[in-house]
């Protein structure tokens, strides 16, 4: 009994390292509701993981796979996903404040009632992603294209309203194809 107490006690310690959640995350793609503030799993394979409501705030995840992966009311706030691959994610209500998306994949991902305000999105790929309710104030959307049917009832600044940056090699100066 004393053993099982103490080896309950150590497995409880250990869990309150971020990286041996980190650890756990990747090993099993689950970690609803976990506290991963700070972690640092850049070019990580989560793939279809449940992150739903997790504290991902400050993490370094470049060039991670998040392809379907469920991220409902999750908070990636100053999370770096920069080059990381969120195709066909649930993104719905997530807090992306002042994170890094640029050069993301977020093509047919769910944003609804995202928070994107102040967050880098330079040159991301948001093809088909739907965006009802996102807050896109003072993001930086220079090189994303978004229509004017996903727009409808983002929060959106003027920019994108009205065409934005130019999106396509062919229109930016300077530009190599």
């Amino acid at each position: 009994m004393g053993l099982s107490l103490l080896l309950g006690l150590l497995a409880g310690m250990l869990w309150q390292q971020p990286q041996v959640r980190g650890v756990w995350l990747v090993m099993t793609r689950y970690c609803p509701g976990c506290d991963l503030q700070g972690l640092r799993l850049g070019g990580a394979n989560l793939r279809r993981a449940n992150l739903r409501s997790a504290n991902l705030s400050d993490a370094i995840l470049a060039e991670v796979d998040l392809s379907g992966s469920e991220l409902t009311g999750a908070i990636l706030q100053r999370t770096d996903l920069s080059l990381a691959n969120l195709t066909a994610a649930d993104l719905r209500q997530v807090n992306l404040r002042q994170a890094n998306l640029s050069g993301s994949s977020l093509i047919g991902a769910n944003l609804e009632a995202a928070d994107l305000s102040q967050a880098s999105a330079l040159f991301a790929d948001l093809e088909g992603a739907v965006l009802q309710g996102a807050d896109l104030r003072s993001a930086q959307l220079h090189g994303v294209h978004l229509s004017p049917s996903q727009l409808a009832g983002a929060l959106a600044p003027l920019e994108c309203r009205t065409g934005g940056p130019p999106s396509t090699p062919a229109q930016r100066p300077n530009a190599r194809p």
